[in-house]
């Protein structure tokens, strides 16, 4: 693992100070070798840029610049050891020759020839730039002359040897410089020299404070890693030869780099270059994008809101200020929590992208549909610093969609309507279909039991003269062999011819069997009257078992099959039932709606079964919670599919071949059970297992007419 450090004096200098850093990490990181490499103010940057390395030790003002280009995160802050303590906080020295009596602030240095370390070097220049400029002073038009020597060391020779006027360097160079013997420094006078810090920073300084180095990771280490690097520089004991060589106490948690950025913003160097303002070409493209921008700094709370995003919400620049606050008191109350909501989740890393859809409310009280997106910055510690993004108007996309909601819900309205009417419609077809029928059925029902009962009845009534009078015929007959016994050859041989006794034995018989028949013909009558009961009132007190056997009756001729197909097997499982109050008629219609559907699909099963199949039909019924009278009506036949079983009470729906259904036998037996009779009509089927109608009607309630 390599470790890039900033060479800001030479090389071998810098080997003394951080090798001795590197072997403490091997030896804390056994899987890992650590190396030290130099790197001047132009190499280090390429070094990053190329990966050539994996942690970087650099000047504040180097780290601040290389996290905004290359992505590295601070792990530690230096603890630097000055005249025996350790100091976190460091700035730059402007001085001068002793001698030079022109120069005694500032303001002096106009006209002057300058020397600095590097132009990106943060306690060599930047730290006493800031300085400069706020004394009014532009080094790169006011100073005779701006040069930079790469070195602290080449600076301080560069002033002690005359070939400057004046410069700046880190602090504490010079005084290590005269501790080393290299230079006295009584040869050199401090310019704009800070004395509030007294005994707490007791050096040479000409600027204000900023945090000391920081030990920093490159974006492509592993994060694992750079974990275990941090722990290990934070736990180095201050006596540990690394910290001593380092002329360290060791490292600390890192410390709040905002001053260094304020220090970058005041110059406008990067990051912040053109910071406040924006080139043509960008403020050509913002303006192109009608986007309002906005830069949250986490750690102040300040917020960057640019021209554009103020004038969507109707106000000048300078009208609202840079606050966080000004942006979350302009929240929607509707919208504020979630978009809180979503902010939280996008920082916690619960949302690996941050966009989302809000009201800020305009100026003239009204609000403003805006899309937001932006991005958030972390450092190693995973924790947020920075959030930048924009704002797009969408109010008017926003009210388009509210018109076509508008549009759709209004669509959707009259389609329902029409669907309502459809299905009102399909019912009052349906209805007539069934008066109709059962008009029709009425009157064939009417016109049987008058052709069929009339002759029933004149034989019936018949059969007991005729019975008399036959009986009173064999009487005769009988004694008159009493009393001849032996007849004439004549009489004797039509008696024989006839059979006498033969008939004398079976008439009797033949009129029962007569009587037998005329009453099956008769109760035949019977039960389609009652089937239909049009000689009974709409409502009436009804035996639910009558129904069902009067059903199955007419059914009679269905249920026993020809010789060559089978029998349909018929379980009876009736409980004790009450009188139920109900239409008998509309009744006995759903049992045989529901008992023919089950006799053809036990006609359609025998056609695919086994030879061995029984065809079974299981009518039964029970009372449930003394509430519920219960009817269930199963088959074992081939069941339904699940498409058949969304649509079973649809009117005119139908599986069976053309001519043999129209599809209204269980849509007028739902509408009788559940509308007319306020029951409950469900059914339970599987492919292969047959189907179970239920019907359940209430004991106590009133029939709806």
């Amino acid at each position: 693992m390599k470790i890039g450090v900033l060479a800001h004096r030479d090389i071998q200098n810098t080997l003394q100070t951080w090798q001795k850093t590197a072997d403490y990490l091997t030896t804390e990181l056994s899987e890992y070798d650590f190396t030290i490499v130099p790197l001047n103010f132009t190499q280090i940057g390429a070094a990053i840029e190329q990966n050539a390395v994996e942690f970087v030790i650099a000047s504040p003002g180097i780290y601040v610049e290389f996290e905004a280009l290359y992505g590295v995160n601070r792990l530690a802050t230096l603890k630097q050891l000055r005249m025996g303590r350790a100091y976190t906080m460091f700035g730059g020295v402007i001085f001068c020759n002793a001698h030079c009596d022109n120069i005694q602030s500032l303001t002096d240095l106009r006209g002057k020839n300058f020397v600095a370390v590097a132009e990106n070097s943060f306690g060599g220049w930047r730290s006493a730039w800031r300085e400069i400029v706020e004394a009014g002073i532009n080094p790169y038009r006011d100073f005779q002359s701006l040069q930079f020597t790469n070195s602290h060391d080449a600076v301080i020779y560069a002033i002690g040897e005359g070939k400057a006027d004046a410069g700046t360097i880190s602090t504490n160079v010079l005084e290590q410089m005269a501790l080393e013997g290299k230079v006295d420094l009584k040869n050199f006078k401090i310019i704009n020299q800070q004395t509030q810090y007294g005994e707490k920073f007791p050096f040479a300084l000409s600027t204000q404070l900023y945090p000391e180095w920081p030990f920093a990771v490159t974006q492509e280490t592993p994060s694992q890693l750079a974990e275990q690097v941090a722990i290990a520089l934070l736990k180095l004991p201050k006596d540990h030869p690394a910290a001593k060589a380092a002329k360290s106490e060791g490292w600390t948690i890192p410390l709040n780099y905002q001053s260094v950025h304020e220090c970058f913003q005041v110059l406008q160097v990067h990051p912040y270059k053109d910071f406040g303002k924006t080139t043509s070409s960008f403020e050509l493209a913002v303006k192109g994008s009608n986007d309002g921008l906005w830069d949250w700094n986490l750690e102040t709370n300040e917020v960057f809101f640019s021209n554009r995003w103020k004038e969507m919400l109707g106000y000048a620049e300078a009208e609202i200020p840079n606050l966080f606050q000004e942006w979350k008191q302009r929240l929607h109350p509707d919208d504020s929590d979630r978009v809180l909501t979503t902010f939280r989740q996008y920082f916690e890393g619960q949302l690996s992208t941050y966009e989302q859809e809000y009201r800020l409310q305009h100026r003239n009280g009204n609000y403003l549909w805006v899309l937001c997106r932006g991005i958030l910055l972390r450092d190693v510690w995973n924790k947020p610093y920075r959030m930048a993004g924009s704002h797009t108007d969408i109010t008017r996309r926003k009210q388009a969609e509210e018109e076509l909601r508008e549009s759709e819900l209004q669509l959707k309205t009259q389609t329902q309507n029409l669907r309502q009417a459809l299905k009102e419609l399909q019912q009052t077809q349906m209805q007539l279909i069934h008066s109709e029928k059962m008009s029709s059925l009425g009157q064939l029902v009417a016109g049987i039991a008058h052709e069929i009962n009339n002759p029933v009845n004149f034989i019936y009534g018949n059969l007991n003269y005729l019975e008399e009078y036959v009986q009173g015929l064999l009487n005769i007959v009988q004694t008159f062999q009493q009393c001849y016994p032996q007849p004439l050859n004549t009489i004797q041989i039509a008696m024989e011819n006839f059979d006498l006794g033969f008939v004398s034995n079976d008439l009797p018989q033949l009129l029962n069997s007569m009587r037998v028949g005329s009453e099956k013909i008769r109760n035949i009558v019977h039960s389609l009257r009652k089937f239909s009961r049009l000689d009974e009132a709409e409502i009436k007190a009804v035996n639910i078992h009558e129904g069902i056997e009067n059903t199955l009756l007419i059914l009679q001729h269905r249920l026993q099959r020809n010789s060559h197909e089978p029998t349909i097997i018929l379980n009876k499982e009736y409980g004790n039932l009450p009188i139920v109050n109900c239409s008998p008629g509309q009744l006995n219609q759903v049992f045989m709606n529901i008992l023919s559907n089950a006799i053809d699909a036990l006609e359609e099963t025998i056609t695919h079964q086994p030879n061995n199949f029984i065809p079974t039909i299981t009518i039964g019924t029970n009372v449930i919670d003394n509430r519920w009278v219960l009817i269930y009506i199963a088959d074992n036949g081939l069941g339904m599919g699940a498409e058949t079983k969304l649509r079973v009470f649809d009117p005119f729906f139908t599986t069976k071949p053309v001519g043999k259904g129209r599809g209204l036998g269980l849509s007028i037996s739902y509408q009788i059970v559940v509308e007319r009779h306020s029951g409950k009509l469900d059914f339970f089927s599987e492919p292969g297992k047959g189907t179970e109608f239920q019907i359940q009607l209430p004991l106590c309630r009133e029939l709806v007419i």
